[in-house]
């Protein structure tokens, strides 16, 4: 049981368990309702992943993942060896009227009845953002919650916040020039309520500070630098690669993620296709998305991987994508946009050479060491010549994997939210 006199940290997500991404898969812990249908979690998800690290550093905190879920019924709670509680809140789909135009969003009538019942004992409540304050809940509990709040509210980013003011430069409809106005007069009032917001790469700071005065903090997510590691050795390598069916002599490139357009894996590909003239490389790539952007990724890749020059990977466990990332040479991060990523964090403890836009936490610490290649955003004939160069053996220098586990290993990341929380509570209880 979790210690009442501790402080609690509520880590409310801004979305559902994704059964869609593998839809025939229990989660990691599940529950059957009446009617044989089930519901659950994956625990690997980013506030629980922060919190079994915070949890093995500290004794001080007790930590809550709060999860919407249109299957739930009830409140299905499951409390974790580590002592960490994961709880699934029931919630609808509801179009909130926040501005000149509808949005859609989740509610969760539950989970403002807890926060109302918690409301006096020391907590500090989360909210995971990306891009910005965005989730109409999130705006909602502001309401509901600021103006007499007796506990601290800590919004933490997990992409690149952009501010409504930098949006409004952009061309769009005229309805939607509106719909911004509204929505940064809309931030520039509530945020104030916000004690702490934090976001993972410089880039993202001076976005904060158009619609905040408050206290901002550079903060990441982390991976574990005793799972991810370099290859035990070169018969191993071999024996993985042979598994895999890529040839021994090859170069091989690996990048993974959401199949969206944002992580420019189309573009890659199709600079992929470029240089398919040449025998000297296996491109994988791995991830998950809709079946639009499966078919639009599959198409273009079906002449290399016809080839043999490249293969996908679905979602896979986790011993299966490190085996990958073992088996690769140079790995390959070439988003518009970025927080971390821990994609490249997990390459740089296994001691592989990136290959990356010049976006998100991680390329800011390889152009501060210079090592591994930057390549610009939307110049892909700059990504052929940089291939290239890698083909004819001109490999990028990788990280010092010491340098990498001080900023990314999971426990030293814990510490630095532990120092967050030390000085909320400080202030609030």
């Amino acid at each position: 049981m979790t210690n009442t006199n501790k402080t609690k940290i509520i880590n409310i997500m801004p979305h559902g368990s994704c059964y869609h991404y593998s839809p025939d898969e229990k989660p990691d812990y599940w529950w059957e309702k009446p009617d044989r249908s089930w519901l659950g979690f994956w625990a690997r998800e980013w506030p629980g992943l922060l919190g079994e690290a915070v949890l093995g550093v500290s004794d001080q905190y007790d930590w809550e993942v709060w999860q919407p879920d249109f299957r739930a019924d009830k409140i299905y709670t499951k409390q974790l060896d580590s002592g960490l509680i994961y709880r699934l809140f029931p919630a609808k789909e509801k179009i909130y009227r926040l501005g000149v135009r509808p949005q859609n969003g989740f509610f969760s009538k539950d989970m403002v009845l807890r926060l109302k019942k918690i409301k006096e004992t020391p907590i500090i409540l989360t909210l995971y953002n990306t891009y910005g304050f965005h989730i109409p809940f999130f705006i909602e509990i502001l309401k509901l919650f600021g103006p007499s709040k007796r506990f601290p509210i800590f919004s933490l980013g997990l992409g690149m916040f952009k501010s409504p003011a930098s949006e409004l430069m952009e061309i769009h409809r005229p309805l939607t020039y509106l719909c911004l106005l509204v929505e940064f007069y809309r931030q520039k009032k509530l945020l104030p309520y916000v004690d702490i917001i934090s976001e993972m790469a410089d880039s993202s700071l001076p976005e904060i500070r158009k619609v905040y005065k408050g206290r901002m903090e550079k903060l990441i997510m982390g991976c574990d630098f005793e799972f991810w590691v370099p290859v035990p050795s070169p018969e191993l390598k071999k024996s993985i690669r042979n598994e895999l069916n890529i040839p021994q002599e090859k170069t091989v490139f690996f990048a993974s993620g959401n199949f969206i357009p944002r992580k420019q894996l189309d573009k890659l590909i199709e600079v992929f296709r470029k240089v398919s003239e040449r025998d000297d490389f296996f491109l994988n790539i791995t991830g998950h998305g809709d079946e639009s952007n499966i078919k639009l990724l599959t198409s273009l890749a079906e002449n290399l991987v016809k080839q043999k020059k490249a293969a996908f990977h679905s979602y896979v466990k986790v011993d299966e994508l490190r085996k990958i990332y073992w088996a690769s040479d140079v790995y390959i991060s070439v988003a518009t946009d970025e927080g971390g990523p821990v994609s490249v964090m997990k390459a740089m403890a296994c001691g592989l050479p990136v290959l990356s836009t010049p976006v998100g936490n991680t390329a800011e610490k390889m152009m501060k060491h210079g090592v591994g290649k930057i390549v610009s955003i939307e110049n892909y004939d700059e990504w052929v010549i940089a291939i290239l160069e890698i083909l004819n053996k001109e490999i990028p220098k990788a990280i010092d994997i010491k340098i990498a586990e001080d900023s990314y290993n999971w426990p030293n990341v814990a510490k630095q939210y532990i120092k967050i929380y030390d000085d909320l509570c400080k202030i609030y209880f």
